[in-house]
């Protein structure tokens, strides 16, 4: 009986087992647009070619991604329009605050109120955005403070106090740029020339804030008048939970412990407050939500607002503050 019950286990086992070959569509490169318009700033736009899924990511294919022979006209809602100007400079040189570009307008500068149309035109490709610069909703400035981490006086966190307009829709990103007492390790471009390797002290890219990915509107604050702190972001080049260090020590200044999200006293800082407009908002919150978690998640839909392509091409009205990150001063505001 035993040996018929042994037969029969084998038997399933190889019954139930069979070679299935899983077919991933190819549905074509497509254009993907990182863009934007801010006041008094001229156009900033990045456009590459989507790369297949499996395919692996470094210098080469990104620089192959590049679509630097494309028409690019922008123009905006007073009849006003201009053809932008490829960059031909390696690409990881031409920095916005944020991220890369390889177009730029020359003459046309965002002022609030107006609507930019951006359209890309390539062989029998045509992509296009719209975007309107809101009016920004400032933060107040002379609230900001830096607190020092709870039971630690090494390191802080900056401290905001926002009015919020009574008319619903106020969406809001918020970045910053650091110059730490620490030598930077993500130094290496000049912030107006690209040169590399030029060493002014100030990481190369503004972060966005830790919470929320530096994304917040005020559906559920409209009209508020309210306090709430923020915290330094992670850069690409750092892991959360991780000490930062000096010269690969251990401790940062006689502290241990994960320092991610907090600043080192002293250190220099830039905040940069933006309005953008709502479907924009849209786009950079749904990619929070775009990489699901572990091999079998599903994952979502980013909400673009490219009509035949990728991406995103928003309006933004900013305003940057200058900060001294040192909860014992007075007056933290810095020229």
């Amino acid at each position: 009986m035993k040996n018929i019950n042994y037969i029969l286990i084998v038997f399933l086992l190889f019954s139930c087992t069979k070679e299935i070959d899983i077919v991933i569509p190819n549905s074509g490169t497509q254009f993907v647009v990182n863009g934007y318009i801010e006041n008094n700033q001229f156009a900033k736009v990045l456009i590459t070619r989507s790369l297949p899924y499996f395919d692996p990511i470094n210098d080469n294919s990104i620089g192959e991604s590049l679509v630097n022979d494309a028409t690019v006209t922008i123009s905006n809602s007073i009849g006003e329009s201009e053809t932008l100007t490829p960059t031909y400079s390696p690409w990881f040189t031409n920095l916005t605050d944020t991220w890369y570009y390889n177009y730029t307008s020359s003459n046309m500068k965002g002022v609030e109120g107006l609507t930019y149309t951006i359209t890309i035109e390539k062989n029998d490709t045509l992509v296009s955005a719209s975007s309107t610069i809101p009016k920004l909703a400032p933060i107040t400035k002379d609230s900001l403070r830096f607190l020092y981490r709870a039971d630690d006086s090494t390191y802080c966190y900056l401290l905001g106090h926002w009015e919020d307009p009574d008319t619903i829709g106020n969406c809001i990103r918020a970045f910053t740029q650091t110059k730490p007492i620490w030598p930077s390790t993500f130094d290496n471009i000049h912030p107006e020339s690209g040169a590399i390797n030029h060493k002014d002290g100030w990481d190369d890219l503004f972060i966005s804030m830790l919470e929320g990915e530096g994304n917040y509107n005020d559906e559920y604050v409209n009209g508020w008048s309210f306090s709430f702190p923020m915290y330094k972001g992670r850069g690409f080049w750092q892991e959360w939970g991780a000490q930062e260090t000096n010269n690969n020590n251990d401790e940062v200044d006689g502290s241990t412990g994960a320092t991610t999200g907090f600043w080192n006293i002293g250190d220099s800082v830039v905040l940069k407050w933006s309005s953008v407009d709502r479907e924009s908002w849209d786009f950079w919150r749904s990619l929070e939500f775009n990489n699901p978690a572990g091999p079998f998640g599903a994952p979502s839909e980013a909400n673009s607002n490219v009509s035949g392509g990728l991406g995103v091409f928003s309006g933004t009205s900013s305003e940057y503050i200058y900060l001294k990150a040192d909860p014992g001063l007075e007056n933290q505001l810095s020229n």
